[in-house]
């Protein structure tokens, strides 16, 4: 019977695709990957917002951004005090930064105000912010790639190169001959460092030189019976496609194209830290709605202060500038408090027991 077993194996066909997912199947392609699919319900939302007579006057701008601000994107922000205030082992090994530094943070942007220049510290932001987005996808496509043990150097090489001259190429599309002021909106206002255009036409040239060589690698390993790694694939897919939407095919106001850009983050984040409130209070029943809830109820306060800044800009938007601090302090401290590498309790508690160490090692 062995034998006829060991036969049947080595005549068994290769796994065509490898598989392996950071919580399962399903969460994974609706958090993670499937989430794209909220950059075009915004883009429906802001195509009919103007038919709302009723909400903030039909203002399709202010409407679209409302939706963003209040029930994704200052949600996924108060999310993060979960990991950094509340996790003991967290605020005690970086007391300072979490209390201190976010003081000082509000400070300096109380101070920015009182000169007058808030618009520069909401574009700041802004770039900060997709700087921060991309940082965050790209952090998804390095634990994908070692869960699936995708450790090639030239896999690595592509991957890396692929990714990050799509979504640069992107960015620098948008950033490039402005000729004029960025308006955030209306009589807000502010002026961006005006690139070249040759920066974009570079940074795309390069991005289809790699896709080519991408697709080519990715024929080469079905040749050779080398599994493609499809959570990868499909997370590089969405990405991609998704700022290529955004940069290349709409054009629309700033404030609409930054809940574009964000809306698919949001969710992303959003999925990632219930992930970890699940694993690191298991001992609090229904965590995850909890927090869920409370991070709902400050996105709907900070929304609302938000909106009355843009719309009227005057003492509102003194109450709203710590709140936009605060958001730099979570892109400031998300690139500390994932680094798994230097944290290997985080990274057994996320990835579980039964994941190969080797695999996750390098994740960060």
């Amino acid at each position: 019977m062995s034998v006829f077993s060991n036969l049947d194996r080595a005549i068994a066909p290769k796994t065509r695709f490898s598989t392996h997912w950071i919580v399962s199947q399903r969460y994974d392609l609706f958090f993670f990957i499937g989430s794209c699919v909220f950059t075009l319900a915004f883009w429906g939302v802001y195509r009919i917002a103007h038919h709302f007579n009723f909400i903030l006057q039909g203002d399709s701008i202010l409407i679209t951004y409302f939706f963003f601000t209040a029930l994704f994107d200052h949600p996924h922000i108060f999310q993060t005090f979960s990991r950094t205030h509340f996790d003991p082992l967290e605020f005690k090994q970086r007391r300072n930064l979490h209390t201190w530094g976010l003081f000082v943070l509000i400070v300096i942007g109380l101070i920015i105000i009182g000169f007058g220049r808030e618009a520069e510290l909401i574009v700041f932001a802004s770039i900060f912010g997709t700087y921060h987005i991309i940082r965050q996808h790209y952090g998804f496509l390095k634990a994908y790639k070692n869960i699936n043990q995708d450790r090639s150097k030239i896999d690595d090489w592509l991957d890396f190169g692929t990714f990050n001259s799509g979504m640069f190429a992107c960015f620098f599309y948008d950033y490039t001959d402005i000729g004029g002021p960025v308006v955030i909106y209306k009589d807000l206002q502010s002026y961006f460092p005006d690139l070249p255009p040759a920066i974009a036409e570079i940074a795309w040239s390069i991005f289809i030189v790699f896709l080519i060589l991408f697709i080519s690698r990715q024929f080469i390993r079905l040749i050779c019976g080398e599994a493609i790694n499809l959570p990868k694939i499909l997370l590089m897919l969405a990405v991609l496609s998704t700022h290529y939407f955004i940069f290349f095919v709409t054009a629309t106001p700033f404030l609409v194209a930054e809940a574009l850009e964000t809306a698919f983050h949001n969710v992303q984040y959003q999925g990632w830290m219930m992930h970890y409130q699940n694993r690191r209070f298991p001992a609090i029943k229904h965590v995850v709605l909890k927090w869920f809830a409370i991070a709902l109820l400050y996105g709907m306060g900070v929304g609302v202060i938000e909106i009355f800044g843009l719309m009227y800009q005057n003492w509102c938007m003194w109450v709203f500038i710590p709140f936009t601090m605060i958001v730099i302090y979570h892109y400031l401290v998300d690139g500390l408090i994932w680094k798994f590498s230097q944290q290997p309790e985080l990274r057994q508690l996320l990835f579980g027991r039964k994941r190969n160490e080797r695999a996750i090692a390098s994740v960060d």
